[in-house]
């Protein structure tokens, strides 16, 4: 019984270990929608952004633009700015190689701001989606391995 016990145990640690790195904070984001993007925004331009970089342990994402067109502010020829990873935190979801017009404030922007897809890039989010059916591709492994051993030691 003891042995049957830890096998059940282990299969149990097997599959539910993964569940807390999944697992992340609940936002809610919520706009007004009667403010004019133009009038709110520090700075506005139309850019491409070259490279969108997510904090792999915060909730944030830097993101590269090359300016085109000055809206409103001061800009340089290239901007960094930050928004949230989820748009439930309010987010803008940006892709490389994506043509936007930003609106931002303080070196933020968010899905508030009134930012606008122009055009789209060349696909995004490609290292984060390798990485995320990497990740479950190497945890379907360890859980078929531990049921395999499980099986094999019965």
């Amino acid at each position: 019984m003891t042995l049957h016990l830890r096998r059940v145990l282990v299969l149990l640690l097997l599959v539910l270990a993964p569940i807390p790195v999944a697992a992340r904070p609940a936002w809610a984001c919520s706009c007004a929608t009667d403010l004019d993007p133009f009038e709110q925004a520090q700075v506005a331009f139309v850019g491409v952004a070259d490279q969108v970089d997510p904090d792999w342990f915060g909730n944030e994402v830097q993101v590269e633009f090359t300016v085109e067109s000055v809206l409103k502010g001061a800009v340089g020829e290239a901007v960094t700015l930050v928004t949230m990873k989820d748009s439930a935190s309010c987010g803008y979801d940006f892709v490389e190689g994506g043509r936007y017009r930003v609106y931002a404030n303080e070196g933020r922007t968010w899905s508030c701001d009134g930012n606008e897809l122009l055009s789209t890039g060349h696909g995004g989010g490609g290292r984060t989606r390798t990485i995320f059916w990497g990740g479950t591709v190497f945890v379907l492994i360890v859980v078929a391995g531990g049921v395999t051993w499980l099986i094999r030691r019965s």
